[in-house]
């Protein structure tokens, strides 16, 4: 192994991270999503300064000891990524259902802790000889690569099963970050005289632009788009060449005022979330989800006037679900009204407040008992 090729490598991979860490200070504080991003970068970096630690070491009898305590908390850092990387997901994508996905990933980082921890005791995951090198087992190093590579595939699943509502530019550096360090470990099986780790460095980088995005255009609490996004959206489509129509569906959950003042705003956070939740498990590619302000939301999407009824039937739909799973009758309700008119025809401001009086004129209703905001058609203008 060219040892001075790869210390040089993870050194410059660390300075990098530091430099991104410095320009990003104090933003791990906005958000549970943006928290498990720093945690990321710390671990990368511990990943790394473990690696450089051991290939330093590597080969030196008197520092046999160090070297196992480098190759242990490795491994537990290794696992330790995965997990957060996982956790991150979730953040950014599902906030509102985070609790009951993250049960098997923290299982399988706990396997793969109880793997290294027996491993102090018995050697029969990796030993250090004599001589100062590395002795494999390899039955339970591919069990320890076994349950890093179960998170990572049960991840990919999840991203997959929703690809029809993540956008591209989001899903391919969640898809990108695990792959670049497989590939490198692959190359590494062939040609092994050059340690590949820095490949965790080049894909917490592209991970940036998803951070990034959470930052300027994602609501904190709900992780659906802000309003920043809703409105550059809405100008582009209104401002943008030919005809068609622009679309939009406005729900207001009932009762937030209420559930504030009687529950707590701890509670009323986790009704948002659960609306949001329900949201995610309604819209299709080609729509956006955002959080108006408040208590109301906004889906919007271009043409396709008659995908306004499927959405809000499938909004009920994961509305009864949501529901029958957390044990309670009903607890999420709310309110919809949908609006299309063609491009040029309003402004955006215009095009939100005849939504908005929409949605109310269907709340209105609903309340008098008039009417199913569900089966409602959307007005066109």
């Amino acid at each position: 192994m060219r040892i001075d090729c790869s210390i040089a490598l993870d050194v410059l991979s660390m300075a990098n991270l530091f430099i991104l860490l410095f320009g990003l200070r104090g933003r791990e504080r906005s958000g549970r999503a943006n928290r498990a991003y720093f945690q990321i970068i710390l671990l990368v970096l511990a990943f790394l300064a473990l690696d450089v630690a051991y290939l330093a070491l590597y080969g030196r009898p008197w520092a046999r000891a160090a070297i196992a305590a480098a190759k242990t908390a490795y491994f537990v850092v290794n696992a330790a990524i995965v997990w957060t990387w996982a956790r991150f997901v979730l953040y950014t994508l599902f906030p509102g259902a985070v609790g009951r996905r993250a049960a098997l990933y923290t299982a399988l980082f706990a396997a793969d802790g109880a793997i290294v921890l027996i491993n102090c005791f018995c050697g029969w995951m990796f030993s250090i000889s004599g001589e100062g090198t590395i002795a494999i087992g390899y039955g339970a190093m591919w069990a320890f690569t076994l349950f890093n590579y179960l998170s990572i595939a049960a991840v990919m699943l999840l991203l997959y099963r929703n690809r029809n509502w993540v956008k591209r530019k989001t899903l391919l550096p969640f898809l990108l970050f695990p792959v670049l360090p497989l590939c490198a470990e692959l190359v590494q099986i062939a040609f092994r005289s050059v340690s590949l780790i820095c490949s965790y460095a080049l894909s917490t980088l592209m991970l940036y632009q998803v951070f990034q995005g959470s930052l300027i255009y994602t609501d904190a609490l709900t992780g659906l788009g802000n309003r920043r996004l809703l409105n550059e959206y809405l100008d582009r489509w209104f401002a943008g060449p030919g005809s068609g129509k622009v679309c939009g569906v406005m729900i207001d959950l009932d009762n937030l005022k209420v559930i504030n003042d009687t529950c707590g705003h701890l509670c009323g956070d986790q009704m948002l979330m659960q609306m949001a939740e329900v949201i995610r498990r309604s819209e299709r590619k080609g729509m956006v989800a955002t959080r108006y302000g408040g208590d109301e939301f906004v889906v919007i999407w271009r043409d396709g006037e008659k995908r306004a009824t499927g959405l809000l039937r499938r909004l009920e739909q994961a509305r009864t679900a949501l529901n029958s799973q957390s044990g309670g009758g009903g607890q999420l309700s709310f309110s919809t009204g949908s609006l299309c008119c063609e491009r040029g025809a309003l402004g955006v401001g215009e095009f939100l407040q005849l939504l908005d009086e929409e949605m109310y004129r269907v709340k209105n209703a609903k309340k008098q008992g008039g009417v199913s905001p569900y089966a409602d058609s959307p007005r066109a203008d």
